[in-house]
C-alpha cells in the first residue's frame, strides 16, 4: 500500500465517565485485532464541520462499541481539516477505526477503498455528515438475528438542519418490521445506499462493488444490482438514519440539482441497469421499473435545468429518456406519488411520441367520434364531455352593470380549447387569460392552466332564464359539468343556496341541472331565497345566538347591496397601522367626508391611541362592529392581503360568502419585486385594484400569471409615499444612521413550535449565523465607536424570536411600536437582503446595500426584479464585500452613487408627493352604480327576513340538509339490506353515476 493508501489499527478498551457513559479510552495493550459485526465505511471529503458528530453518534450506540463495531473513514483528498480530525480519533481509539488517505478518486471509489479492508459481516456506506440514532444498530443486529435469510435491511431517513422530517420514500415502511419479496412488493423501493446494511459476503461474492468515475446515482446502481440479486430484503422501521441537509448546500446531493452529469450520464446507467435484467421477455421486473421511474421522475419534473443546454442536449436527452420509458409500464408511471396528473400524461406522451410535449397543443392524440373528442395516452382516454370547469369569481359589478365569471380548466387540450357561456339562445364569449406556463419539465412548457373571464351585461340576460357552459375543440361542442372553487367565491358546493344580487335579477346556482337560475330581482323572489337560506341556518347546531347574528348579517348585507351608500374599511396589519391604509384613509376622508370610512386595529395595537388623537372613526379588530361593516362594504381596502382580513370568521364564511360585496383594493405593504402569483392571482384574491408605483411593476402584474387585466393593474405610487418625496440627499441631516434590517425565510419553524423551539431553529440556520456574523463584526463596532448609529429591525415575523439574535449594547434594536416611516426618513444607509423598504429609502435618494448570501425564501419565485442591473445598490454575497461596501457609502458622506440614481428615477413613474389623490380618482369610479338599484325599505327588509317557518318546515330541511351531505354510497349501505337486489341495483346505479 502506498503511503498515499495507509491504515492502522491499535486496540482500544471501554470505560465510563463520570456521568456512568460508555467511553472509549485508548489502551496501549497490543491484542490480535478481531472481526466485528459492523464495518461502517464513511467516505470523507471536506467534512471537517461534521465529522465529529458522526462519529459520536455511532460511538453511542446502544451496543457495545469496541466489540461488535469497526469505522473505516477513507479522506478522499479533503482540503480541509477532515484529515487531522479522523486522525485524531484513530488515535483515541486504534482498535476500532481505520483511517485511510488518498487522493481524490470520488465517492464510489473511496467506499470501494472502504469494502477492500472491512472485517466487519455487515457493511454500512454512512454518510460524513450524517448521523445514525443511537438504537440503530443494536436494532439492525437483532434483525439479522431473527431472519438469518435476509442479507440486505433498509431503515427510514430523517432529515434535520435546513430541513426537518421524514424523507418522502419512508412511505415504504408501513409496518414495524417488514421481509420484502420484490415480485409481491415491487412498490417498495429504495435508493439510498448509506441509510441500507448489507451482508458483506453478498458484495464480495458476487464482486458487486461502486462504479467508479460515477459522479451521481452511485446509490441507485448498487442498490438496483443487489436486491436484483436477492429478491428480498429487510425494512425496519421506527429506528433512523439522521440525513443533513446542509443549510450550505454543498453536499453531493445538493450538487448534483445543478450538475449536467445527472441527466444524460444518468440515463445511460439506467439503460445499462435495464440491459443487465431483461427478462426471456425482454423486460424488467416491476421492482426495478419502479425504482428506475421514481428516479427518472424526479430529474425530468424539475421546472427548470439548472444549467444551460442547447437544442443538441435536449434532443440527446429525449433519444435517452425515450429508450428507458419503453421497458416502463404506464401503471408505474400512473403510480408515482412525487408527479401530478399532467407530468404523467406527458412522460406516457414522450413514451409513445419520442417528441417533448408542447403546451400550446394537446398532449396525446385527438380522435373525434360520437359528437365527442377524446384524447388518448397510451390505454388512457379523455373526453371533452368528461371536462370539468372550477368557477373562482362570480360577482356582479356595480359600476359596469355586469356579471363576471372567472372560470379555469385544467387539461391536456392546448390552447385550442375555448370556453363558452350560454342561455341557450345567446352565446357568451371570454377573454382567454393565459397564464405564465407555470408547470414545465426541465424548462420545456409542459402546461398552463387556461383561465376564462367574462364579463356579461345584465341587460343580456333580460329574458334568460339560465346560464351554463360549453368546451369547444375543433369546431366540437360539449356541454361541461362546472363546480365552484377558491377561498373566497361568492357560491360555495357547501350550503349551496347561496346567490349573487344585482338591481336586476338574481343568480343562484343549480347543482342538480349544473347551470345558474336567473331571477328577476322582486321582494317575493328575495323572501323565498333568504327564507330558503334561513332554514338552512335555523337547523344547524350552532348556538341559538349565532343563527341570529347570521340572520341579521344577511340582512344588513341585503340592505346595503340595494343602498348608493359608500362604506370603505380600510387595513393595515391586524395590530399595525402606519402604512398606505393609514395614509390614504386621511385623503378618503377629506375628499369624501359623506362616505363612512373606518379603520380597522386590534385595540392593544400601539397605534390605536395615535389614531384616536387623529379623529380616525376605529373599529376593534374581529368585533361584532367589525363583521357588520365587512358584509356592509363598498370597498375593502387594505395594504395586506391575507384571508385574515379578507375573511376573518373562516367559521361561518359558507353563510355569508355571497354577503361579502366588497371591491377589495389591495395597496400593497412592499412593491412586489418576486413572483408572487400563485399567492396573489385573481382567482385566488379577486383584487378589483392593484396598485404599483412602477410600469416595471405593473408589467410584472401583467406577464407572470396573476390573470389580471390591464385595467384592474394602477400605476399611482404607494400613499405612504406621499410622507417622503424623492428628495435631493442635500435636504436630510447626514447623522450616520445605518439601518440593518433583513426579511424573514419562511420554513424555519411550524406553528406548532414553542417559542423556545423556533429560537432553536433559527439559531440552526445559515441566515441567523450570517446576520449574527454582521451584527457581531469588528467592522460595526468601530462604526459605532466613531460615531455612527447602529440600528436592528427585525422583520415582524422574527419579533416573537427577537432574543435569538445577541445585540451588543452599542447596537439599538427598533423597537415595534416605533413608525417606519420616522425609521424610514432617520436612517442614511440601509442594509438589507432582500426588504422591499428599500423602494422607501430609494424613493428618498437614500443609499441601499445587499447583503445576499443566499436566494431568499425558498418560494421567491424570480421576477420582473434584477437586482445587479435594477437594484439602487450593490449586490454582496460575502461579509467582507458588505463592509467594503459600507466603508465607500460613508466614505462618500452617505451619497447615493449617479449609476443608482439614475435607476430610482427610471423606476418610479411618479416621484411627488400625489400618490394618494391619484389612487382617488381610481376609486370614485368603482363606487357608483351604472344601474341605480331600488332602494329597499324597512319594511321590504322585514317583508323578506320576518317568514315564520313551521317546525314541518324544519325537519324536512333537517333531512333534506343531511341526505345532501352523506355520501351517496354510505346511504345505501345504511339504508339497504346488503346483497339484496335493492341493494345491488342502488351499486349499479352508483356506478353509472360516477
Amino acid at each position: 500500500m502506498s503511503k498515499k493508501n495507509r491504515h492502522r489499527i491499535v486496540n482500544t478498551t471501554l470505560t465510563q465517565d463520570e456521568s456512568g457513559k460508555n467511553k472509549l479510552q485508548p489502551d496501549t495493550r497490543s491484542t490480535q485485532h478481531s472481526d466485528k459485526l459492523f464495518s461502517i465505511i464513511i467516505a470523507a471529503y471536506n467534512v471537517e464541520a461534521y465529522l465529529d458528530d458522526a462519529l459520536e453518534s455511532i460511538l453511542n450506540q446502544n451496543l457495545n462499541f469496541e466489540r461488535y463495531i469497526e469505522i473505516i473513514i477513507i479522506n478522499d483528498g479533503s482540503q480541509d481539516s477532515t484529515l487531522l480530525i479522523a486522525n485524531d480519533w484513530s488515535a483515541r481509539y486504534p482498535n476500532n477505526i481505520k483511517v485511510i488517505d488518498q487522493n481524490n478518486c470520488g465517492v464510489s471509489a473511496a467506499r470501494n477503498t472502504g469494502l477492500r479492508v472491512a472485517n466487519g459481516r455487515y457493511v454500512n456506506f454512512m454518510d460524513g455528515d450524517d448521523k445514525l440514532e443511537n438504537n440503530v444498530l443494536l436494532e439492525i443486529k437483532m434483525f439479522f438475528e431473527r431472519n438469518a435469510n435476509i442479507k440486505i435491511a433498509k431503515i427510514p431517513l430523517k432529515l434535520f438542519e435546513a430541513k426537518t422530517g421524514p424523507h418522502g420514500l419512508n412511505k415504504v415502511f408501513t409496518k414495524p418490521e417488514e421481509v420484502v419479496n420484490i415480485e409481491k412488493s415491487p412498490n417498495k423501493i429504495f435508493a439510498h445506499i448509506s441509510s441500507t446494511f448489507i451482508l458483506r459476503d453478498v458484495l464480495v461474492s458476487n464482486r458487486l462493488n461502486f462504479e467508479v468515475g460515477r459522479k451521481y446515482g452511485e446509490d441507485l446502481a448498487l442498490v438496483a444490482k443487489l436486491v436484483e440479486t436477492e429478491k428480498q430484503f429487510g425494512l425496519i422501521n421506527n429506528v433512523y438514519y439522521l440525513y443533513r441537509a446542509r443549510d450550505a448546500a454543498d453536499s453531493a446531493m445538493d450538487s448534483s440539482r445543478s450538475d449536467p452529469e445527472t441527466y444524460i450520464p444518468n440515463a445511460e446507467m439506467m439503460m445499462q441497469l435495464i440491459y443487465q435484467h431483461l427478462n426471456a421477455d425482454k423486460r424488467i421486473d416491476k421492482w426495478l421499473q419502479m425504482l428506475i421511474m421514481y428516479d427518472l421522475a424526479w430529474k425530468i419534473k424539475r421546472n427548470e435545468l439548472p444549467f444551460e443546454a442547447d437544442k443538441q442536449w435536449y434532443e440527446k436527452y429525449l433519444e435517452k429518456v425515450t429508450d428507458i420509458l419503453q421497458f416502463i409500464d404506464d401503471d408505474v408511471v400512473d403510480s408515482q406519488g412525487h408527479i401530478k396528473w399532467v407530468e404523467k400524461e406527458a412522460i406516457k406522451s414522450i413514451k409513445y411520441s419520442g417528441r417533448w410535449p408542447n403546451y400550446k397543443k394537446n398532449i396525446g392524440n385527438t380522435i373525434i367520434r360520437n359528437n365527442d373528442v377524446e384524447i388518448r395516452i397510451g390505454s388512457k382516454k379523455y373526453e371533452l364531455s368528461n371536462l370539468h370547469a372550477k368557477i373562482y369569481v362570480a360577482k356582479y359589478r356595480s359600476e359596469l352593470d355586469v356579471l363576471t365569471l372567472v372560470v379555469t380548466i385544467d387539461h391536456l387540450w392546448g390552447e385550442q380549447l375555448d370556453l363558452i357561456a350560454t342561455d341557450g339562445l345567446h352565446n357568451f364569449s371570454s377573454v382567454k387569460i393565459q397564464e405564465s406556463v407555470r408547470q414545465k419539465m426541465i424548462g420545456i412548457p409542459l402546461h398552463a392552466m387556461l383561465t376564462y373571464e367574462f364579463d356579461i351585461p345584465l341587460n343580456d340576460l333580460e329574458t334568460s332564464k339560465n346560464l351554463f357552459f360549453y368546451a369547444n375543440f375543433d369546431e366540437v361542442k360539449r356541454r361541461i359539468r362546472t363546480e365552484f372553487a377558491g377561498m373566497l367565491v361568492t357560491i360555495g358546493g357547501g350550503i349551496k343556496k347561496n346567490y349573487i344580487w344585482s338591481p336586476t335579477k338574481l343568480i343562484k346556482f343549480d347543482f342538480n341541472k349544473n347551470e345558474f337560475v336567473i331571477f328577476d330581482n322582486t321582494i317575493k323572489k328575495l323572501q323565498d331565497l333568504e327564507n330558503d337560506f334561513k332554514k338552512s341556518i335555523l337547523v344547524t347546531k350552532l348556538l341559538p345566538k349565532r343563527k341570529d347574528e347570521l340572520i341579521f348579517l344577511r340582512k344588513l348585507a341585503l340592505e346595503s347591496k340595494a343602498s348608493n351608500e359608500v362604506i370603505n374599511i380600510f387595513q393595515d396589519r391586524e395590530n399595525k397601522a402606519d402604512d398606505n391604509a393609514e395614509v390614504f384613509y386621511q385623503t378618503v376622508e377629506a375628499a369624501h367626508p359623506e362616505w363612512q370610512n373606518y379603520f380597522i386595529l386590534e385595540r392593544d395595537s400601539v397605534d390605536w391611541n395615535r389614531l384616536e388623537s387623529l379623529n380616525y372613526k376605529l373599529i376593534e379588530y374581529g368585533s361584532k362592529e367589525h363583521e357588520r361593516l365587512l358584509v356592509q362594504a363598498t370597498n375593502l381596502i387594505s395594504s395586506q392581503a391575507d384571508l385574515t382580513i379578507m375573511r376573518p370568521w373562516p367559521k361561518d364564511f359558507g353563510y355569508l360568502r355571497d354577503s361579502y360585496h366588497y371591491n377589495f383594493i389591495f395597496l400593497q405593504h412592499g412593491v412586489t419585486k418576486h413572483d408572487l402569483s400563485l399567492w396573489l392571482r385573481k382567482i385566488e384574491k379577486d383584487i378589483r385594484v392593484l396598485v404599483t408605483v412602477s410600469d416595471y411593476e405593473k408589467k410584472g402584474f401583467l406577464n407572470y400569471g396573476y390573470e389580471y387585466k390591464n385595467s384592474e393593474v394602477v400605476v399611482t405610487g404607494f400613499p405612504r409615499f406621499d410622507r417622503f418625496g424623492l428628495n435631493n440627499e442635500i435636504e436630510f441631516k447626514k447623522s450616520g444612521v445605518i439601518l440593518i434590517a433583513p426579511t424573514w425565510r419562511n420554513g424555519i419553524w411550524t406553528d406548532k413550535d414553542t417559542i423556545e423551539i423556533k429560537e432553536q431553529k433559527l439559531r440552526g440556520t445559515d441566515f441567523f449565523v450570517k446576520w449574527q456574523e454582521l451584527l457581531m463584526s469588528n467592522k460595526i463596532k468601530e462604526l459605532a465607536n466613531s460615531g455612527n448609529k447602529i440600528l436592528w429591525l427585525p422583520h415582524p415575523h422574527f419579533r416573537e424570536v427577537e432574543r435569538a439574535f445577541e445585540l451588543p449594547d452599542y447596537i439599538k434594536e427598533v423597537e415595534f411600536q416605533e413608525r417606519y416611516v420616522d425609521i424610514l426618513k432617520y436612517s442614511d444607509v440601509l442594509i438589507t437582503d432582500f426588504s422591499s423598504i428599500y423602494f422607501d429609502m430609494a424613493y428618498q435618494n437614500k443609499p441601499t446595500l445587499y447583503y445576499q448570501f443566499d436566494a431568499g425564501n425558498v418560494n421567491n419565485k424570480e421576477g420582473y426584479f434584477n437586482f445587479e442591473t435594477m437594484g439602487f445598490g450593490s449586490v454582496s454575497e460575502t461579509l467582507e464585500g458588505l463592509q467594503r461596501e459600507l466603508h465607500e457609502i460613508i466614505k462618500s458622506g452617505f451619497i447615493i452613487d449617479e449609476k443608482y440614481r439614475e435607476r430610482i428615477v427610471d423606476f418610479f413613474k411618479y416621484t411627488d408627493s400625489n400618490s394618494s389623490n391619484r389612487l382617488l380618482s381610481v376609486i370614485e369610479e368603482i363606487s357608483v352604480f351604472k344601474q341605480a338599484p331600488k332602494k329597499l325599505s324597512r319594511e321590504d327588509l322585514d317583508y323578506i327576513f320576518n317568514k315564520n317557518n313551521s317546525k314541518i318546515e324544519l325537519g324536512a330541511e333537517k333531512t333534506k340538509t343531511s341526505i345532501s351531505n352523506m355520501n351517496v354510497k354510505k346511504l345505501a349501505k345504511k339504508v339497504l339490506k346488503k346483497n339484496s337486489k335493492a341493494y345491488k341495483f342502488a351499486g349499479y346505479i352508483y356506478k353509472k353515476m360516477k
